[in-house]
């Protein structure tokens, strides 16, 4: 409530809010679709996490203030304003365009894997190994044999410690694995595999 004799003028959540906004929202559209410097940098797995967490908390305390900002407004001038709907029609468009173009499928990037297979299956016994692939947006920690010419695509993980997912070049059939091991067939020589060490 106003006080007797003080005109105080509240002002909307504009363009700074909506501004301050855009920037997580545009540095988790670069994490969903790949655009994003290389993991295998020196802060390797944890570098995206960290960015992608303190994106989400950055949303999380501007979506504060643009609420009580919102509210003191309305309630104090007791109108409305456009300027309160920008930073969350910037958030909803963003979530409306990740959700209708969805980042390039793992499909698409067939061919560029299995190059990557043939050469490493063609390459010197000794040199059947590669670390640190980066194959489009996909981030590949480690590319090594497995038995019957199997060629093992292990993505880097965000989290998940003892866990290891990718996908297997297979063309004999499905893969025997390793550790508690479990594919799906995805058509072709590739499956998409998760692993699991056990004590």
């Amino acid at each position: 409530m106003k006080r007797a004799g003080f005109n105080r003028k509240y002002n909307p959540p504009g363009p700074i809010v909506a501004i301050l906004t855009a920037l997580p929202v545009g540095l988790l559209f670069c994490l969903h679709y790949g655009l994003w410097p290389s993991r295998f940098g020196s802060f390797q797995w944890a570098e995206p996490f960290l960015f992608f967490a303190g994106a989400l908390l950055a949303l999380g305390v501007l979506g504060l203030v643009w609420a009580i900002r919102t509210l003191i407004f309305v309630v104090e001038e007791r109108r409305w304003s456009w300027w309160i709907l920008l930073a969350p029609l910037i958030v909803l468009g963003a979530v409306v365009l990740g959700a209708a173009v969805p980042p390039t499928p793992f499909d698409e990037m067939r061919p560029e894997f299995e190059q990557v297979a043939r050469e490493l299956l063609a390459s010197p016994g000794s040199d059947r190994a590669r670390e640190n692939v980066e194959i489009g947006r996909f981030d590949i920690s480690r590319v090594f044999e497995g038995r019957d010419s199997e060629v093992y695509f292990r993505e880097e993980p965000w989290l998940g410690f003892g866990t290891s997912t990718g996908w297997v070049y297979s063309p004999n059939g499905e893969p025997s694995g390793f550790d508690d091991f479990s594919s799906t067939d995805l058509g072709g020589p590739w499956y998409e595999y998760k692993s699991v060490w056990r004590d």
